[in-house]
């Protein structure tokens, strides 16, 4: 979501049918800079929607919030693409997508072990968020971590 004044002006019919966009998404309780998933139908992903309202994601930084989303849907678009709702992923799956997201050749935008931590991490809050058992990918536990990661923090 853009900030507040960033909007621009609007078609008089209205965005998506909706005539005041800021007023609706305010009426929501969407933030600024909070993310919108948008289905493969191009319909609000409405548990997305309560995944990004809730405790879990609400109180997130900005900057983590941003990096979050684009984590996720990555992971949404590789796994709709495949035919799996993310709610039904399995630990194959998740494995499948590490793969290509760390290892595969074919991917020319492969990612380092601290992404893959990161993403991992956003991954686990939105499985945790929706109860997902068993969890298909969890960095609480070893194997789903990179062991080569580095910290890109520095103190």
């Amino acid at each position: 979501m853009p900030d507040p004044g960033r909007w621009g002006t609007f078609p008089e019919a209205g965005v998506l049918g909706v005539e005041d966009l800021p007023a609706a998404v305010e009426r929501i309780g969407l933030m600024p800079g909070d993310p919108v998933f948008i289905a493969p139908d191009f319909t609000i992903d409405s548990d997305l929607l309560e995944f990004v309202l809730s405790k879990h994601f609400r109180f997130l930084a900005r900057e983590t919030k941003r990096n979050y989303a684009t984590d996720i849907r990555i992971l949404l678009t590789f796994l709709s693409s495949r035919g799996i709702d993310w709610r039904r992923a399995s630990e194959q799956d998740l494995l499948n997508y590490r793969t290509w997201r760390c290892d595969a050749p074919q991917n020319p935008e492969r990612i380092s072990g601290w992404k893959w931590n990161r993403e991992a991490a956003a991954f686990t809050r939105l499985f945790k968020w929706a109860r997902v058992s068993p969890r298909p990918v969890d960095v609480s536990r070893r194997e789903d971590r990179a062991a080569d990661s580095v910290s890109a923090r520095v103190s």
